[in-house]
């Protein structure tokens, strides 16, 4: 097929085969279609980052393609083929001039090639991927925030003790109240708590806030003088707070892929009655109960259909110090809510609180996985039980699109964030050497041999190699239960 002015197409059977077989996908596994198409959008993210930034430096694209393999439509617009492709698993650019033959040929690349371009503009061109992948966690979690509401299961922060001779004692708040608003602005979890009563302070100063509770289902409100801490640097009212999550039941949902509670053994369905002898009354408590087993090992006693069976768990799972098993539980089990619609309750958000509780979201992303990396590198993490291949990623992400968007959208947002940093390491074949190659070429005001740059690059893409085949097989055998 010739490239050419106007749009061209395959033979009309191709392109019907591919409209079959998308159609049957959907239709037989609409999970797994969804799960594609979402990790579909991250890849091609990160490649029209590099395209829109290669454009801008001046730079010739000479194909940008959504999909791989042979093309199915494909027409061009001053001079860059925009093709679409059957294999819809991220795509690709192709900017000129990027991969020269020889030295003579990188040291004469025309000015709208890619080694034709200062240093510093292909640096901005590479970097402009990972970029991308950072920043569409935000776009997507401030347009959902703005549009359906931020997913708020926890609710208001609940009062666990009011301390003597403060604002709160005096205006008869008592532990058990929930907070819903202070100054008339809804309150969702114990960190808008604490920033909405410092701001509101400093904004009033000496005036009392209206303070919003609920105390035994029956409104109420009062008037809450706060104080200046000085050792916390802000205004207080004089409580300490608690999450007063929605009542859960003791049935699992489909344990996490990739998790110590899939590889125990739990499924969806199973009721759990005990931990290490303690009956488990609500599904929230369960991570409680098994931190605070005295044994290394935990007992679970499940009930499963018509069965009673005992699950062994070890409570020493890899975990990042950082994290408070008490909140994390360990084994990553979830629990079927009480009340769906109380678990799904959305608060919508101005655009401001939006983007900064979606830049905040996206920073917590990074953090963890920075933290996983870090981990793993220390030998505190197995490689084996934290690393997921292609067929784990696909697992979790059918998983999360059945379990509903938001989480499917969670899961994305995860996987570009991974995909952004990662691609910043500076390892042969990722755009963080490439970007690295490029630093040095402005040092030394020439670049490096292409020789040795082939050399490199081939080092990195079999290191990129091992780590996809380890992946892969450590994918099929956690698979097949092994």
């Amino acid at each position: 097929m010739t490239q050419g002015q106007g749009r061209e197409a395959s033979p009309w059977w191709q392109a019907a085969f591919f409209l079959i077989a998308v159609g049957m996908l959907i239709a037989r596994a609409p999970y797994l279609a969804a799960s594609l198409g979402f990790l579909s959008a991250v890849i091609v993210a990160h490649e029209f980052g590099h395209f829109v930034v290669a454009l801008s430096q001046g730079m010739r694209v000479e194909t940008f393609s959504l999909g791989f393999g042979p093309p199915l439509v494909k027409f061009q617009h001053r001079g860059t083929t925009y093709q679409v492709a059957p294999i819809l698993i991220g795509g690709f650019m192709k900017p000129a001039g990027e991969n020269p033959e020889t030295d003579e040929q990188m040291a004469n690349a025309k000015p709208d090639e890619f080694m034709g371009r200062p240093w510093w503009s292909r640096a901005l061109v590479v970097l402009a991927g990972p970029l991308m992948n950072l920043l569409l966690p935000v776009a997507i979690l401030f347009t959902v925030y703005v549009s359906v509401g931020r997913l708020d299961p926890q609710g208001p922060p609940q009062v666990e003790e009011v301390f003597a001779d403060s604002g709160a004692y005096a205006a008869g708040m008592v532990p058990g109240d929930l907070v819903i608003k202070v100054n008339g602005e809804q309150i969702n979890g114990i960190t808008q708590l604490s920033s909405l009563v410092d701001k509101q302070s400093r904004l009033q100063p000496g005036k009392p806030l209206s303070v919003d509770i609920l105390r035994d289902g029956k409104p109420r409100r009062l008037a809450v003088r706060t104080r200046l801490n000085a050792s916390a640097g802000k205004y207080l009212m004089g409580i300490k707070v608690q999450a007063s999550p929605p009542p859960f039941t003791c049935t699992v949902r489909a344990p996490a892929i990739m998790t110590p509670a899939e590889k125990c053994g739990f499924r969806a369905g199973d009721v759990v009655l005990s931990v290490d002898g303690q009956p488990l009354r609500d599904g929230f408590a369960f991570s409680g109960l098994f931190a605070r087993s005295p044994g290394d090992t935990v007992r679970i006693l499940v009930q499963r259909q018509s069965r009673t069976l005992t699950i062994t768990a070890q409570k020493k799972q890899p975990l990042p110090e950082e994290f408070d098993p008490a909140l994390v539980g360990l084994l990553g089990l979830d629990f079927e809510p009480a009340d769906a619609k109380q678990a799904q309750r959305r608060e919508r958000l101005d655009p401001l609180r939006a983007l900064e509780s979606a830049s905040v979201d996206t920073v917590a992303l990074a953090m963890v996985v920075v933290v996983s990396i870090k981990e793993m590198l220390a030998g505190r993490v197995s490689a084996r039980d934290s690393l997921g291949g292609p067929v784990a990623i696909l697992r979790m992400a059918s998983q999360e699109a059945e379990r509903g968007w938001d989480s499917l959208l969670q899961m994305m947002c995860g996987i570009s964030v991974t995909l952004g940093l990662m691609n910043l390491l500076p390892i042969p074949i990722l755009d963080g050497s490439t970007a690295f190659f490029c630093v040095i070429e402005g040092i030394r005001g020439r670049p490096l041999r292409l020789k040795v740059q082939v050399l490199l690059q081939n080092f990195g893409l079999a290191l990129i190699g091992c780590l996809f085949a380890y992946t892969l097989v450590n994918d099929l055998l956690r698979w097949a239960g092994r």
